[in-house]
C-alpha cells in the first residue's frame, strides 16, 4: 500500500477481517448459524406447545393467537430500535397505519393487486422513517420520543380528515382475498398460518441480527455511543438504517393485518393501541425479540381474562402492569435469563460458544500485522493545536508528534490539557485551530469514526466498554472496527449465512487470541460488569489493539492495577511498541512513564513546556518547577 492509497474516504467500510481465511461450506455454516440461535428454536417449540394446548382448551381462540402473531412482528421491530439501537420511538404505529391504509385503499379504490400495494405501503414507509429519522435523530432523549409522537398523531388526523380516501370514523373495508402463486387463501386458518409463517422468519432473523457485526455494533451504541465511534462504528448512519429497518417491520405487520381483517377502523391504530403495543414490548422483554411472543399474547388475551372485572378492569391492568415493570424491568426474557444463569452457576458449567477453538489459539500472532504493515505511514503529528472554550484555553499551540515503534509520554499537573488533546486527536472533540496528520492523511475536520478507521484508536480515563456485551464481544466489536451502519449491511449480515460465519469464525479467533495476549482468556464469557476496575481496562486495551491501529492512545490505563498487574502491562506495552505500533501514554505513575516512553511531553496549562528524550525533560527547569515541585 502506498501513501496515496490512504487518500481514500474516510468512511470506507473497514477491511475484511485478517487473521484467518475459513473456508466453510454453506451446510456447515448454517448448522453454525443453528448452534448459535438456540433460543429460536426453544422459544418456537415452548410457544407452540402452549398454542396448541390453548386451541384445544379453548383458552387461547384463533383470532387471538393470530392477532398476537401480526403484533409480534411489529413488537420485534420495535424492539430492534429500543432493545438493540436505544431509541425509543412512538412513531412505529403510525408506520403500522400507513402500510395496512395503503394495502386497502389501493386495492378497493384504484384495483391494485394486495402484494403490489404492500410494496408501496412499505416503500412509502421507508422513505418516510429515512426522512423522519434524519430529522427527529438530531435530536436527543424526550426530545426524539416527543418528535415521533408528534408523527404519529399526524397520521392519526390524517386517517380521520382524508374520508373520501381513509373512510374517516367509519372506517373502510372490502379487501380482496390474497393470493399465493395463483391460488387465493380463502379461509382464515390458511391466512394466519402464513402470518405465523412471516412471523417466524422475522423471529429468525431479528436473532441472527443479534448475532452478528451488525448486532454488535447496535449494542455497543446502545451501551455508550462515543466508545462506539471511538471503534469507528458510524453511530449517526447506524441510528438511521435501524430506524428504517424497524419501520420496515411495522410495514409488514400492518400489511399482515389489512390481509387477514380485511377492513380497517381508526381505533385500531390510536394511541390506546401504541400504549399496548410498549406494554408488549417491556412485558416481554426488551432487548431479547423472542420475549415478543410472551407480550403479545398476553395482551391480546388480556381482555378475555379479565372481562368479569367490569369496570374494575383497568384498575387490575395498571396494577398488574406496575408489578411487572417495577419487580421484572427486563420482562419476561429478563426472568428467563437469570433463572438460566443460575442453572448454569449451580451446575459450575461454563459458557461456551459454538464458535470458540479449543484450547488457545496459539496459531494466531496479533502481532503479525505490523511486521506486515510496509509503506503504511504511521507517524501521528500535531501541528500547534489549539482548544478554547471561551477565554479557557485548554490546549494552547500543541505541536508534537510520535512515529511507529515509538512511546510518547503525556504527562502533566490535574488540568493541564492531556486528556483534551486525545480527544481532539481522536476527533471526540473539535479543535479550534491547528492541524493533525497521520502520515499524509489530514485527520482535522474528521469524525471520531472516520478517524478510527484510519487506524488512531483510543481508550478512555474512566473506562468505557459495553455492557450490553460481554467480554469477548467488546474485543470483537473492536476487531471488526464496528459497522458503516449502511442499511443493505444490516440485511447481509443476518441473511448471508456462509459470510456470516467466516467473519464470526475470524472475529471470535482474533478476540481470543488478543486476550490471551492480555492474559485475560478465562474471563472471555464473563459480563463485563462483573470484572474489577483492573481487568476492564485492560479488556479496553485489548478492545482497542484488536482493530490493529497505527496510533494507540493511551488515557490512564494503569490506574486500578495491581503491582502485579502494573508489571505485566508494562512487558506488554513493550511488546506492542517493538512490533511497531505507535503509543501515545497518559499516566499518573511517573516511574511508570519514564521507564516505558521514548520522549515525554510536558503540559502545562494546556500549552507546551517540554518535549524530549527522558532525560532532557528530567532536567529541563521548567518542568521541575511546574509539575516535580522542585
Amino acid at each position: 500500500m502506498t501513501q496515496t492509497d490512504l487518500a481514500i474516504d474516510a468512511d470506507t467500510p473497514a477491511p475484511a477481517p485478517r487473521h484467518t481465511d475459513a473456508d466453510l461450506g454453506f451446510l456447515e455454516a448454517l448448522w453454525l448459524r443453528a448452534r448459535v440461535s438456540r433460543p429460536f428454536y426453544v422459544s418456537i417449540v415452548v410457544y407452540g406447545i402452549f398454542a396448541l394446548i390453548g386451541l384445544r382448551t379453548g383458552l387461547l381462540p384463533s383470532d387471538v393467537l393470530v392477532t398476537a402473531g401480526i403484533f409480534f412482528i411489529l413488537v420485534m421491530g420495535l424492539d430492534l430500535l429500543f432493545g438493540m439501537a436505544g431509541l425509543l420511538s412512538f412513531a412505529h404505529v403510525a408506520f403500522f397505519a400507513i402500510a395496512a391504509y395503503s394495502v386497502v385503499i389501493l386495492n378497493t379504490k384504484f384495483g391494485v393487486n394486495i402484494w403490489l400495494a404492500g410494496l408501496v405501503g412499505t416503500a412509502l414507509n421507508i422513505t418516510l422513517s429515512y426522512i423522519l429519522g434524519r430529522v427527529c435523530l438530531r435530536l436527543s432523549g424526550s426530545y426524539f420520543i416527543l418528535g415521533t409522537l408528534a408523527f404519529g398523531l399526524m397520521v392519526g388526523s390524517f386517517i380521520n380528515i382524508a374520508y373520501p380516501l381513509t373512510g374517516g370514523g367509519a372506517g373502510i373495508g372490502g379487501l380482496e382475498r390474497p393470493e399465493i402463486f395463483g391460488a387465493p387463501m380463502q379461509s382464515d386458518l390458511q391466512i394466519g398460518a402464513f402470518i405465523w409463517f412471516v412471523a417466524i422468519a422475522v423471529l429468525w432473523y431479528s436473532l441472527a441480527m443479534v448475532n452478528s457485526r451488525s448486532g454488535r455494533a447496535m449494542r455497543a451504541m446502545r451501551s455508550d455511543p462515543e466508545a462506539a465511534q471511538a471503534l469507528g462504528i458510524n453511530t449517526e448512519r447506524l441510528r438511521n438504517s435501524t430506524f428504517v429497518l424497524s419501520a420496515t417491520y411495522a410495514s409488514l405487520a400492518g400489511i399482515l393485518y389489512a390481509m387477514y381483517f380485511g377492513a380497517l377502523h381508526p381505533i385500531s391504530f390510536n394511541i390506546g393501541v401504541l400504549v399496548n403495543v410498549l406494554l408488549m414490548l417491556f412485558i416481554g422483554g426488551y432487548g431479547s425479540f423472542w420475549g415478543g411472543l410472551v407480550g403479545a399474547t398476553f395482551i391480546i388475551l388480556l381482555p378475555d381474562l379479565n372481562a368479569s372485572l367490569n369496570t374494575g378492569k383497568d384498575l387490575f391492568n395498571g396494577l398488574l402492569f406496575a408489578v411487572i415493570i417495577l419487580a421484572f424491568p427486563r420482562g419476561t426474557a429478563g426472568i428467563a435469563n437469570t433463572v438460566f444463569r443460575h442453572w448454569n452457576d449451580r451446575r459450575g458449567q461454563k459458557l461456551h460458544h459454538p464458535f470458540d477453538p479449543v484450547g488457545k489459539v496459539s496459531d494466531i500472532d496479533v502481532l503479525t500485522p505490523y511486521a506486515q504493515r510496509g509503506q503504511r505511514p504511521d507517524r501521528l503529528e500535531i501541528r500547534d493545536v489549539k482548544k478554547h472554550y471561551g477565554g479557557v484555553r485548554a490546549v494552547d499551540g500543541v505541536s508534537t508528534s510520535v512515529s511507529g515503534g515509538q512511546i510518547k509520554g503525556l504527562i502533566g499537573p490535574n488540568g493541564a490539557g492531556k486528556s483534551t488533546l486525545i480527544n481532539l486527536i481522536s476527533g471526540s472533540t473539535v479543535p479550534t485551530s491547528g492541524e493533525i496528520f497521520l502520515g499524509e492523511k489530514r485527520l482535522t475536520g474528521l469524525l471520531a469514526h472516520q478517524i478510527a478507521r484510519l487506524g488512531v484508536v483510543r481508550t478512555f480515563q474512566n473506562e468505557r466498554l459495553f455492557g450490553d456485551l460481554n467480554v469477548i464481544e467488546n474485543v470483537m466489536v473492536g476487531f471488526e472496527q464496528g459497522s458503516d451502519g449502511r442499511f443493505r449491511d444490516l440485511l447481509a449480515s443476518a441473511v448471508m449465512v456462509r459470510g456470516w460465519a467466516k467473519e464470526e469464525l475470524q472475529a471470535r479467533r482474533a478476540a481470543r487470541a488478543w486476550l490471551e495476549f492480555f492474559g485475560l482468556e478465562d474471563y472471555a464469557e464473563q459480563s463485563v460488569e462483573q470484572l474489577p476496575t483492573g481487568l476492564r481496562k485492560l479488556v479496553e486495551v485489548a478492545r482497542a489493539c484488536a482493530s490493529e491501529p497505527a496510533v494507540l492512545l493511551l488515557d490512564e490505563t494503569a490506574a486500578g492495577l495491581n503491582e502485579t498487574e502494573r508489571q505485566s502491562f508494562r512487558q506488554t506495552i513493550n511488546r506492542l511498541r517493538e512490533a511497531g505500533m505507535a503509543i501515545v501514554l497518559i499516566e499518573h505513575d511517573l516511574e511508570m512513564v519514564m521507564a516505558l516512553s521514548d520522549e515525554i511531553c510536558v503540559l502545562d496549562f494546556g500549552q507546551k513546556i517540554a518535549d524530549d528524550v527522558r532525560q532532557v525533560v528530567l532536567d529541563d527547569e521548567r518542568v521541575i518547577s511546574a509539575y516535580l515541585g522542585g
